[in-house]
């Protein structure tokens, strides 16, 4: 079991280990192609699915908000923390608790767990809140007479009334000046920033249309130069995108400046002199800005590598591995994860026939996907079969597969098995237009479900991607004290690489271009946090990659094993022809020493071929032994998503 399928089995083990916004100066990017077309989204075609039993406090008219860093505030068991860095938060029985987390790094962790430092009960409000607004960014949570905001990138939590509210502390605040009032805990100076509101000791008042902004005071920093740098409550903080010569994103907090906080690296210019805060993923500084942007390499969708410059004997050698992979194709597994994943080798398979001139080879692979294809992208396959099919869940507003895998019926990990599935149906799509056309509605559905790149009443925009953090989000309704995670970085990439190569197929304008985005960002995230990231100050982590990226945590370890190889191979798998643009750029001596941690003293259970193709990226001796070994690789340790033939294509198109 992976990722962010154990919640219901898990949260009760991890409670009691309880455990980005990015900046340069604002650039001035290439906008984007306007739009010119949007596939047709029609959910009434698909089957109704069962109720999934999801337990929600979301409002009426709000699209349940699966999948996002705050999830837990809207699904499941009440009172689990969330992490809008640096801060946790969380519902208490009528109101919300926060405090300011700190790191602490241990060999195979970097953890920062929540902390309760001051709550904050409503007046007449009961129970755990209920979400009234949900975006990519932040949420808002509805406690009583009482609206509480929290959002990505910004070190605050926002409290406003409409008609006014009493609210009583934890802990006694003092006044600390005109607006601002301050109290100690454990050794964190918090402050609560107020405007036509008052605090008396543990009593907090709201005017009407009054609000507090309560926050913890940065190191190096001050509360009143905080508190006056505090803008609105940013309640409608949105995320949008362009694309030029590199992805840039563009985080909006308001129409004025308010407090962001940036990782130290990309704070450029802004004007960040209130301070810091310790984070799992180093330092942040504490700048004033009404909005926030940052670019990264752009990645460019593929599904070929270039076998142009191959040698002769490494062709024959692919060529006989094509053969005999072609004609032994194991039985397909008929589940959304390793079933995709059958249809993603084969997709591959086909591709290095094409690009080798192995014509009957590749007919008759696409022969074989095309007819799996036709099953998967049957409108009424539900309504005749238990697996190969789809239906629309109304009440949680998104697609699910039947037979489902590592709780894909609670939304989890939707994006990396519909990732491998949408890959294999641009590839076959693009050779037959006939073949899209009949499965085009499903896969439309498909890839909305994970990546809308509009709002609607059907689907959340982006489901799984948090803007703020570059990054996808594995558990549907994150139910740990850790926040919400992911492991697999790699098959987060592949996701929005398949997303655009079917929206190419289709003739998509929109979500193409959202799609290379989100790939782009996603790619800079592997490498920045999981595969290449940067551990200054957090030097007792004894290792150089990350394993899982929790809201609380980094942990080396994986969901499904605790070998070395897993770590690293979970990384690179599936091994997509648009990672080579951005595992290239790991130092060689990075992915060589990440490699040989990976393999230990014998070629290891699982993963070996993907820690071989890694290998092969740092340089030409590197590549030469690899594809040495990868000749001797036995069978039984190669991945059901890859093959021999993909594997040396593979190494040989690294060089």
């Amino acid at each position: 079991m992976r990722r962010g399928a154990l919640g219901a089995v898990l949260a009760a083990v991890l409670l009691v280990t309880v455990a980005a916004c990015e900046s340069h100066p604002e650039p001035s990017p290439t906008a984007s192609p306007t739009p010119s077309a949007r596939m047709s989204i029609d959910t009434s075609i698909l089957p109704a699915a069962a109720d999934p039993g999801i337990v929600s406090r979301v409002a009426d008219g709000v699209v349940p908000p699966t999948n996002r860093w705050y999830s837990a505030l809207a699904f499941g068991d009440p009172g689990l923390p969330v992490f809008p860095k640096p801060l946790s938060f969380q519902a208490v029985d009528g109101g919300f608790a926060l405090g300011l987390t700190r790191p602490t790094a241990s060999a195979d962790t970097i953890g920062a767990p929540a902390v309760a430092d001051v709550t904050a009960t409503v007046a007449g409000a009961q129970g755990y809140g209920e979400v009234v607004a949900a975006g990519p960014v932040g949420a808002t949570l509805r406690e009583g007479p009482v609206d509480v905001t929290v959002a990505q990138g910004w070190p605050a939590v926002g409290v406003a009334s409409d008609g006014g509210a009493d609210l009583t502390l934890s802990v006694a605040f003092a006044a600390a000046g005109d607006g601002l009032a301050t109290a100690t805990v454990g050794g964190t100076v918090y402050g609560i920033a107020l405007d036509r509101a008052s605090v008396d000791g543990t009593a907090l008042s709201l005017d009407p249309g009054g609000s507090a902004q309560l926050f913890a005071v940065p190191d190096g920093g001050d509360a009143a130069a905080f508190a006056s740098a505090l803008g609105a409550i940013p309640s409608a903080a949105d995320a949008t995108f362009s694309l030029g010569g590199a992805a840039t994103t563009t985080i909006t907090y308001g129409d004025s400046p308010t407090v962001v906080v940036v990782p130290r690296a990309r704070a450029g210019d802004l004007d960040c002199t209130l301070g810091s805060f310790a984070t799992i993923d180093g330092p942040y500084d504490v700048c004033r800005a009404a909005s926030v942007s940052w670019t990264t390499p752009l990645v460019e969708p593929s599904d070929t590598l270039d076998l142009s410059g191959i040698t002769g004997a490494e062709r024959e050698r692919i060529v006989a591995a094509l053969r005999r992979d072609a004609g032994t194709l194991p039985d397909p597994p008929a589940d959304t994860y390793f079933g995709a994943k059958w249809l993603y080798r084969v997709a591959n398979l086909l591709q290095v026939a094409d690009a080798l001139g192995e014509d009957k080879v590749a007919a008759d692979l696409q022969s074989t996907l095309a007819a799996q294809l036709e099953q998967w992208g049957q409108a009424g396959g539900c309504t005749e079969r238990q697996d190969r099919c789809f239906e629309y869940d109304a009440s949680t507003r998104g697609v699910v597969g039947q037979a489902t895998a590592f709780g894909s019926e609670q939304f989890n990990d939707h994006h990396f098995h519909y990732g491998y599935l949408l890959y294999a149906a641009a590839v076959a799509g693009a050779r037959d237009p006939d073949l899209a056309a009949r499965i085009g509605p499903v896969m439309d559905l498909v890839a909305e479900d994970i990546a809308a790149p509009a709002a609607s009443t059907s689907f959340p925009v982006r489901r799984v991607f948090d803007p703020v953090a570059g990054h996808s989000w594995a558990s549907g309704t994150a139910p740990f004290a850790d926040g919400n995670n992911q492991e697999s970085s790699s098959e987060a990439a592949l996701a929005w690489n398949g997303v655009a190569l079917w929206a190419k197929v289709r003739g998509d304008d929109a979500l193409a271009e959202s799609a290379r985005w989100m790939l782009s960002a996603e790619s800079d995230a592997a490498l920045r946090l999981w595969l290449d990231p940067d551990l200054t100050g957090l030097e007792g982590y004894a290792h150089d990659i990350v394993g899982i990226e929790w809201g609380a945590k980094r942990d080396y370890a994986t969901w499904f094993s605790a070998d070395p190889s897993a770590m690293l191979g979970i990384q690179v798998i599936p091994a997509q022809p648009a990672a080579l643009a951005y595992l290239r750029t790991v130092p060689a001596d990075r992915i060589v020493s990440s490699e040989e941690a990976a393999w230990g003293s014998a070629t290891p259970a699982q993963f070996a071929d993907y820690l071989l193709m890694y290998r092969a990226l740092a340089g030409d001796a590197e590549r030469r032994d690899a594809w040495t070994r990868a000749l001797a690789l036995g069978d039984d340790a190669i991945d059901d998503g890859d093959s021999r033939t993909w594997m040396l294509a593979w190494i040989a198109a690294a060089g």
